[in-house]
């Protein structure tokens, strides 16, 4: 739709001159107009006020309001115009997101019928295995039944046999011996039952300590291996309380206006344990068997487990040294068990006495070794010095919590050790403690060491301030645990405070030397 050409303004037609008019007419005229003057007068003309318009001037406003009708009608189709190719742009994208939706709901249709299809397998496959195991117990219980049918038909026979034996000739002795070693044989194929469990003798203490009846008679063990070290023999550590070593710290805290953290252990990622269906089924199906094992148990070993019952009630040390050992060889004797907890409920088991015994031989062999562990630690120089000093650190960590879990251990179990009879020396402050402190100030000495030459290698810079405060820092904290330095981690620890001061020195010449430099030029 477009603009009309609006039509050529008509010219008026060209009025015509009229010729002056003769005498006879103007004298004529003049009485008309004097006539028409007096009518006038009382009728006077009302279309001398309103003249008629003329008619290009009409036309012209008849185009104005067409063109604004074009106008607006134009504005319009334009906007819509506008919309539409927006409203084109956006459909790629639509239709983009659409199919996107699509493929995302197809995949999710397919992954739940495939998880429908796999939980209809587990449940075809759980009653199954349900089935199997019905069947199995009946045939298990229907076994169980005939078996002790035909051991008391046996014995009943045996017996009836023997009362024969003695009424019949001697030439039948032969025939009923081989009766009786196939009713044997059957017997310890159908019920197959353990051999009572013949237990070995308990470990000779290796000092003077009260023994047990029964390890009396039994017979004589070749000499055990001479013992180790004792834990609480071992002479007091020459180590004192070093006051240079807290001023010095305190007066580089101070310095330090923007503390350090010394990064911790990596914690540990706890991995979640996932219970699987097949292990509780096959669980489910193997509790009859455990329990008719741990039932055999109960029966057949219980002069086994008196014994060592007895050995445990009487059992009496002066030596830690002698516990590790003893808990071992009880372990190594329940080993035999099938359960050995739902075996030695049935029996009046010394349980506090066991626990306690067991509980102070593995806490004696962890801070046993624990202590050589940090004796043997070596640094190598090969390796970064971020990594060793790290490995540092976390070795007197554990150093330091196994101080703390001696000394908890010492308030809540000490009594119960006195009761039954199991040395608490070597929990004292005067037992491993006393070494482990010692082995913390020997590796003191070594990080003091090693941040020592990193700073004679090093080039100054903010890096060796923090070396410096992480050495401080490091000295300090085994100070307070250890409760002071021997003299060679003391010469470790002046060596460093001496570099400490040499590079404050220097780096608060370095400023001076710039400022000096900048004014002279």
């Amino acid at each position: 739709m477009g603009f009309q050409k609006s039509p050529a303004p008509q010219t008026p037609p060209p009025q015509k001159k009229h010729a002056p008019p003769s005498p006879s007419t103007a004298k004529s005229s003049s009485h008309k107009s004097s006539f028409s003057r007096s009518f006038g007068a009382y009728f006077p003309r009302s279309s001398a006020q309103v003249q008629p318009r003329p008619p290009d001037v009409a036309e012209l406003l008849r185009l104005v309001e067409e063109l604004r009708e074009s106008e607006s009608r134009l504005k319009t189709e334009l906007l819509e115009h506008k919309l539409l190719k927006e409203s084109i742009a956006i459909v790629p994208v639509l239709e983009n997101e659409i199919s996107a939706r699509e493929s995302e709901i197809e995949r999710s249709r397919r992954r739940a019928e495939e998880a429908e299809a796999e939980n209809e397998r587990l449940r075809k496959e759980l009653q199954e295995l349900k089935r199997l195991l019905e069947v199995s117990l009946s045939a298990r219980s229907n076994l169980i039944k005939s078996l002790k049918k035909t051991a008391s038909d046996l014995g009943s026979g045996i017996f009836k046999r023997e009362v024969a034996d003695t009424e019949r000739p001697r030439h039948s002795r032969c025939n009923s011996e081989e009766l009786v070693d196939c009713s044997d044989s059957v017997l310890s194929a159908s019920v197959r039952s353990r051999a009572p469990r013949v237990p070995n003798p308990p470990p000779r203490p290796s000092s003077s300590s009260p023994s047990s009846p029964s390890t009396a008679t039994a017979p004589p063990l070749p000499p055990p291996p001479p013992p180790p070290a004792k834990a609480g023999r071992v002479a007091p550590a020459k180590v004192r309380r070093i006051p240079e070593v807290v001023e010095f710290y305190h007066s580089l805290m101070r310095r330090d206006s923007h503390p350090r953290r010394d990064g911790g252990a990596a914690a540990e990622v706890p991995v979640p344990a996932t219970a699987n269906a097949r292990d509780m089924i096959g669980e489910i199906e193997n509790r009859s068997t455990h329990l008719l094992a741990i039932k055999t148990d109960v029966e057949t070993q219980g002069e086994f487990i008196r014994y060592l019952i007895k050995e445990v009630e009487s059992a009496a040390f002066t030596d830690i040294e002698d516990v590790v050992p003893f808990v071992k060889w009880l372990d190594d004797e329940l080993s035999y068990l099938v359960d050995e907890r739902a075996v030695l409920k049935h029996f009046d088991w010394p349980e506090q006495k066991a626990d306690a015994l067991r509980e102070a031989a593995f806490g004696y062999c962890d801070l046993k070794k624990l202590e050589s562990e940090a004796s043997s630690f070596r640094d190598d120089p090969r390796q970064l010095c971020g990594p060793a000093l790290k490995k540092m650190q976390t070795l007197l960590e554990k150093l330091e919590h196994g101080i703390y879990n001696i000394s908890r251990m010492r308030e809540s179990a000490a009594k119960r050790y006195k009761v039954f009879q199991i040395p608490v020396d070597w929990m004292l402050d005067s037992g491993y403690a006393t070494q482990i402190k010692l082995a913390s100030v020997k590796l003191a000495m070594k990080y003091m060491k090693r941040v020592s030459a990193e700073l004679e290698t090093g080039g100054g810079g903010p890096e060796e301030e923090e070396l410096i405060v992480q050495g401080v820092r490091f000295a300090f904290r085994v100070h307070q645990f250890a409760g002071g330095f021997d003299v060679d981690t003391m010469r470790a620890f002046q060596e460093l405070r001496d570099k400490a001061r040499s590079c404050h020195v220097q780096c608060h010449n370095q400023p001076q030397k710039l400022y000096c430099r900048s004014a002279t030029c």
